[in-house]
């Protein structure tokens, strides 16, 4: 299982706390072309197909950011998906725009979406940082993420996602293990 963090909403579409949502909607149409979301009970969109002979999930918690814990605890629930079997993907700030970081655990930093399915799932799962940084020093975190990209990152986003695609992709059907050795990246370099 993916959960694939955003915001719901028009406002929040192209902003960089979205990147997660973009990454979701392009992995639907790769892994699972034709298929639509489907509603979780009133708390995320989600799709259920089959891949490399596995049942894989996607999930994007329409509960917005800070909530997203509520949405991934009830489909993993339901599944009865163990806390090592979701992987998280969201934007990083953290990270420079277009660095991948593909981890089995870890804290959530100073992601409240990531926070809120640690509290909700525990530290023990996977998870993919989309570098969306550096946060310029005069503009506060908030702001940052709620912003759209810049002209440059706009040109360099398809290739990005592209990457990410593939690095969740491989994490689903191969396992994490196998996305971290092949999928982490430093600009444009694996690293090892």
């Amino acid at each position: 299982m993916a959960v694939l963090l955003g915001n719901p909403g028009r406002e929040y579409e192209k902003t960089r706390h979205n990147i997660g949502f973009m990454l979701a909607d392009l992995a639907a149409s790769r892994l699972a072309p034709g298929s639509r979301w489907r509603d979780w009970k009133g708390l995320g969109l989600y799709l259920e197909f089959e891949a490399g002979g596995r049942r894989v999930f996607l999930l994007k918690p329409q509960t917005y950011m800070n909530l997203s814990g509520q949405a991934v605890q009830s489909l993993a629930a339901f599944y009865k998906i163990p806390p090592p079997g979701v992987l998280a993907a969201y934007d990083d700030l953290a990270l420079p725009f277009g660095k991948l970081r593909m981890r089995k655990g870890g804290s959530a930093g100073s992601h409240n979406g990531m926070a809120s399915v640690i509290s909700a799932l525990g530290p023990a799962l996977p998870r993919l940082r989309l570098g969306i940084g550096p946060r310029p020093a005069h503009i506060p975190g908030k702001n940052f993420v709620l912003s759209g990209f810049s002209k440059e990152e706009g040109e360099r986003l398809a290739d990005f996602l592209d990457r990410a695609c593939g690095a969740l992709k491989e994490a689903l059907l191969d396992g994490v293990e196998s996305a971290m050795n092949r999928c982490n990246y430093d600009g444009d370099k694996p690293v090892h």
